[in-house]
């Protein structure tokens, strides 16, 4: 059993790969909110390398939902969550992550997924399912490498691939903003991350805003508010 965010917990039967690694970051304090971003990047990348070796070079759908959930076929399979506390000039960060490697339920698995792209592609054989090992070797490998470019050049350098790997460009929201009869639906639509983490998006009149969680709701797209942003 893992913890999740707030007093959540993740559950999981055998075949959930689930480990936490402590981290000492000498970095900006508006950087760290960027880390849960790279781990979540480091473990599609992790994933989609195994992919390739098993696909001739083709890759699964597995993708990022912000802010700290991987999903395979738009079902979870994964989840991150840092915490840290800040002493001796560093940020020590635990990073805590469980993924769904060959347990196929409650949702999927990365077999699974790479098993069904096997099948589509018609290749020949049967892939080799993932050793947790190598799971593990590739997730820690890609996040130490793109960890020291957070801690010296920021999260620009990355920020193109974390895009490229999520779910969200180009999403449709609607905020619900008021109460009862004086509630409206505002529509926008997701462009990708502002400098401080939260969502981009613009409305359509053009105007920019940031999107943030409102803190009471389980699904951060159900409960997100609004600030402008300069066009």
């Amino acid at each position: 059993m893992g913890k999740g965010r707030g007093h959540n917990t993740w559950e999981s039967p055998a075949g959930c790969l689930m480990f936490s690694v402590l981290t000492h970051l000498k970095l900006q304090g508006v950087r760290l909110p960027f880390v849960q971003y790279v781990a979540s990047l480091a473990i599609v990348r992790a994933v989609q390398e195994l992919a390739r070796e098993r696909l001739q070079g083709q890759e699964v759908n597995v993708r990022i939902k912000w802010p700290n959930d991987v999903y395979g076929n738009r079902l979870k399979i994964g989840g991150i969550l840092c915490q840290s506390a800040y002493r001796d000039q560093a940020f020590h960060v635990v990073i805590g992550t469980g993924i769904n490697l060959s347990n196929r339920q409650p949702t999927t698995c990365i077999d699974e997924l790479i098993e069904e792209q096997h099948k589509k592609l018609s290749l020949p054989g049967t892939p080799a399912t993932v050793p947790p090992e190598a799971l593990l070797a590739g997730i820690l490998n890609n996040l130490e490498s793109m960890l020291e470019v957070l801690v010296q050049d920021g999260f620009a350098p990355l920020e193109s691939a974390y895009l490229q790997a999520w779910l969200h460009s180009g999403q449709q929201v609607v905020l619900e903003e008021g109460q009862d009869c004086q509630s409206r639906q505002v529509p926008l639509t997701v462009q990708g991350l502002t400098p401080s983490g939260y969502l981009k998006a613009v409305d359509q009149a053009g105007q920019l805003f940031e999107l943030h969680p409102d803190g009471n709701s389980l699904d951060f797209f159900k409960g997100l508010v609004r600030k402008k942003m300069p066009s």
